[in-house]
């Protein structure tokens, strides 16, 4: 009798971008994951747009990675997620040939295929020395191992055609080669994996869903999905996200934290945020006039995110105030999101960093008719390591 191969035992490794943050996790083989590293994803305002400082971006992670050590070994994979749309042009050569846009830029739509033909037709010197596009995952790839090749959930939500001469080979969980970068010799040869690109994707994955559940991943922007089918009926407003093995699921969604991030980010420069906790209880006891609706073109990239809320409030809100319109507002688009569904279901899923916020979560289940639960806080490193573990077991 043929013996079953046996797992591999070690620990794997997550890279997981935001579009505020990146983190490097380590998965081991127990189901713990640690927190090796954090760091910012920034941002740069330049005279020919909004681009993000990918050089600065990919040394953070390779310090992050390097602070890994044989003892948190032995590694038996890598892979990356991140953000979706944005990506970078290299020559023929390899090398990056500018900054990589960001969706926030609004001189063309988010989409990876609008953005293109935005250079194509406004920057044809940089367009024309294009030889290979890769997504923002996928160039982190490039950078420790090396190889061209482009994640299926992140071409396939992109618009771009996946014939597109410009993309590398298209790899959908598998392996495209090993960790070669010369300052991350503990790592060497470390398996790189090409798994679930799309961090949105990453986090519905976590979710294992039933049939007659819904899941929301909930972060910068929010999802709400369930599985579905090429077949399955798509009503006006719903798109179909694309996900490893080529299986699908229907979704809509919108902006999430984003606006609430970027206030933070203003109140700790100024040395006003009290902590999570602390600002959500203020936020659940004072009193906040108007509405605010995160969705508001106006809050969608503004120099100053709490001077753009002032605007449409007509008010000078404290953070308390900023906080309770802006959580009851997500939970308003939410509940509004679960109902589009058109469907009984048992229960909604709530995944992501949020979902541990008991005024959030009481706001948001107002809105909906069937029990909130919660999922997986880390919701995008779970479907990142899940699918490393299904590619390589």
């Amino acid at each position: 009798m043929e013996e079953a191969p046996r797992k591999l035992r070690g620990s794997r490794i997550a890279i997981d971008l935001g579009a505020t943050s990146g983190r490097i996790m380590l998965g081991t083989e127990d189901g713990a994951i640690r927190e090796v590293s954090r760091f910012p994803t920034p941002l740069l305002r330049l005279d020919k747009g909004l681009f993000w400082d990918y050089p600065t971006l990919f040394q953070s992670i390779v310090k992050g990675l390097a602070q890994l050590t044989v003892a948190d070994g032995p590694f038996l994979s890598l892979s990356c997620d991140s953000w979706a749309q944005d990506f970078g042009l290299l020559d023929a050569n390899g090398k990056l040939l500018e900054l990589p846009y960001s969706y926030r830029d609004t001189q063309s739509e988010i989409y990876s295929a609008a953005r293109l033909a935005f250079i194509q037709a406004k920057r044809p010197d940089l367009y024309c020395q294009a030889a290979h596009l890769l997504h923002i995952a996928d160039l982190v790839l490039y950078g420790l191992c090396g190889a061209i090749r482009s994640n299926y959930s992140l071409v396939a939500i992109s618009r771009l055609s996946l014939e597109n001469p410009l993309l590398g080979k298209l790899a959908d969980a598998e392996v495209i080669g090993t960790v070669n970068h010369p300052d991350l010799p503990t790592l060497h040869q470390v398996p790189v994996i090409s798994g679930v690109g799309h961090d949105t994707a990453a986090a519905f994955l976590s979710a294992r869903l039933s049939p007659g559940e819904a899941f929301i991943s909930l972060g910068t922007w929010y999802m709400a999905a369930t599985p579905c089918t090429d077949e399955s009926p798509l009503p006006p407003g719903f798109s179909r996200l694309p996900l490893p093995w080529h299986k699908l699921a229907r979704t809509c969604g919108g902006m999430g934290m984003w606006p609430f991030s970027q206030c933070v980010a203003l109140w700790k420069d100024r040395g006003e945020f009290p902590g999570y906790e602390a600002i959500s209880s203020a936020a659940e006891a004072t009193e906040a006039p108007g509405e605010l609706d995160p969705q508001s073109p106006a809050l969608f990239s503004p120099v100053n995110m709490e001077e753009a809320i002032w605007q449409e409030l007509g008010y000078h809100a404290t953070p308390a105030q900023i906080t309770r319109l802006l959580f009851e507002g997500l939970a308003r688009n939410l509940g509004q999101a679960i109902r589009r569904f058109e469907e009984p279901f048992r229960k909604v899923l709530l995944g992501g960093g949020p979902s541990v916020n008991p005024y959030l979560r009481r706001l948001i289940q107002a809105e909906i008719d069937c029990p909130l639960l919660v999922g997986e806080q880390e919701a995008t490193i779970f479907g990142n390591l899940l699918t490393q573990r299904q590619t390589l077991p």
